[in-house]
């Protein structure tokens, strides 16, 4: 757990299934200390929706997630009222720390809570869905930011959350023969 009082906790501990990772807390998710906090963020909606997980959740069971194998994370630990005020190197910085981070704890599948810091950080051509890359033994996927400014996506995050749940257990179905 990180010690900075102005960011969110990691969820992480050895082998979980998937860990999500976002591009940065924002200001309002660490005021109330939860992940994806804001109501009109589209991640809990998605998760709950995808079958990844049998219960409904919300932000105040975040850590929960744990229970099912799950992690929560940043690339870059900073809070901030909006992404953009983030610097390129701070994604590259971030990204480093984070493969230093999550490679020990061998996770069977990363997933990227947005595109445009995964393409910053880690490579520039990425595209949603599933990655060529691996980190250690982990497989990279992502999905469009669940965020209410990423208006693009809003109406297709419900179905790239159904396409993780599918991806996650072809992996665990390959890996578990």
């Amino acid at each position: 757990m990180g010690g900075n009082p102005r960011t969110l906790p990691d969820y992480l501990v050895p082998h979980l299934e998937l860990v999500f990772v976002g591009l940065n807390p924002g200001e309002y998710s660490v005021r109330v200390g939860h992940y994806f906090a804001r109501k009109q963020n589209l991640f809990w909606t998605a998760l709950n929706r995808s079958g990844l997980v049998p219960e409904k959740l919300a932000p105040e069971d975040d850590a929960r997630l744990l229970q099912y194998g799950y992690g929560l994370t940043d690339i870059v630990k900073r809070a901030t009222a909006n992404v953009g005020e983030l610097k390129p190197e701070e994604f590259v910085r971030g990204g480093r720390i984070l493969c230093a981070k999550l490679e020990p704890l061998k996770p069977r599948v990363i997933c990227f809570v947005g595109l445009v810091g995964y393409r910053i950080a880690f490579d520039r051509k990425a595209v949603l869905g599933p990655q060529q890359a691996i980190w250690g033994k982990a497989h990279l996927f992502i999905v469009p930011s669940t965020s209410p400014r990423n208006a693009h996506y809003r109406g297709d995050i419900v179905h790239w959350f159904r396409h993780l749940r599918q991806y996650c257990d072809e992996i665990k179905g390959g890996q578990h023969a």
